[in-house]
């Protein structure tokens, strides 16, 4: 198996993705996996915030104050979170379509100052857009993988997580198969797509490499044309050993949902 990084050029505002792919002159092959930072494919699409047009609201300077953040940041938070856990000072821990990510996965790093860069609107779609793209194009089956870098709980440092994948199953359910010593396996399910997606972290890097897409070659893995979404990467909070297991931990707010991006 292969990891070959794709250098780019840098983007501050909306763009074609599927074209600045093109211009990079890398040669794509069947069955490759083009693993792309999320954060490129959001600023593809014009997912940026400019923080000064940032209208607070009671519940995030509530939130703010508590975990001394920027209240804007706080706001913008409660907007893109299905529910917010407690965090640490300049950080909310929230789930966001079957992710927790601190923030919700807002980021201000590689964006101009005063600004802030989003999630994909719908990842999936734009996996599967861009794959399509590419059958067309080219005339190459490929998946799409669509990643982000995130914290590990315990652990130092960030791994790859998969945001949204096309064009190949992001989960291999091996429950009834047999380990060494013939025990039969009851829970194991393979996350395919997040152990491609810290591949690809690691070798886009996290700073100013400029190198938000990579190819994961020789994988092996079955292509599909089923389409997918977050259900088929995550499970319900209540069934996750770090938020389930952990009785201590409290919604707030536990029924309203934050996912107009009405600014």
């Amino acid at each position: 198996m292969k990891v070959l990084p794709i250098s780019t050029t840098v983007e501050k505002d909306k763009f074609s993705l599927f074209e600045n792919l093109k211009s990079s002159d890398f040669k794509y092959k069947e069955n490759d996996i083009l693993a792309i930072s999320s954060k490129y494919v959001a600023i593809s699409e014009g997912s940026v915030i400019n923080l000064s047009k940032v209208k607070v609201g009671k519940e995030a300077n509530i939130l703010a104050s508590q975990y001394h953040m920027d209240a804007k940041l706080a706001e913008i938070t409660l907007r893109e979170s299905d529910y917010i856990f407690k965090g640490v000072p300049g950080f909310l821990l929230a789930v966001s379509n079957g992710m927790l990510a601190p923030n919700a996965g807002i980021d201000k790093s590689n964006i101009p100052p005063g600004f802030v860069v989003l999630y994909p609107r719908d990842p999936f779609r734009s996996a599967e857009t861009l794959r399509v793209k590419f059958l067309i194009e080219y005339g190459i089956r490929i998946g799409v993988l669509i990643t982000d870098s995130r914290l590990m709980p315990t652990r130092i440092g960030t791994v790859g997580i998969a945001i949204a994948c096309s064009g190949f199953e992001p989960v291999e359910d091996q429950r009834g198969k047999k380990d060494l010593f013939g025990k039969v396996l009851r829970v194991t399910l393979k996350a395919i797509a997040d152990s491609l997606a810290t591949m690809a972290v690691a070798a886009m890097g996290e700073s100013d490499e400029s190198t938000p897409a990579a190819i994961i070659r020789d994988t092996g893995i079955s292509a599909t044309n089923r389409k997918l979404s977050w259900h088929d990467m995550a499970i319900d909070t209540e069934q996750d050993i770090y938020i389930g297991g952990s009785k201590s931990l409290k919604c707030f707010p536990q029924k309203v949902r934050y996912n107009d991006r009405a600014f």
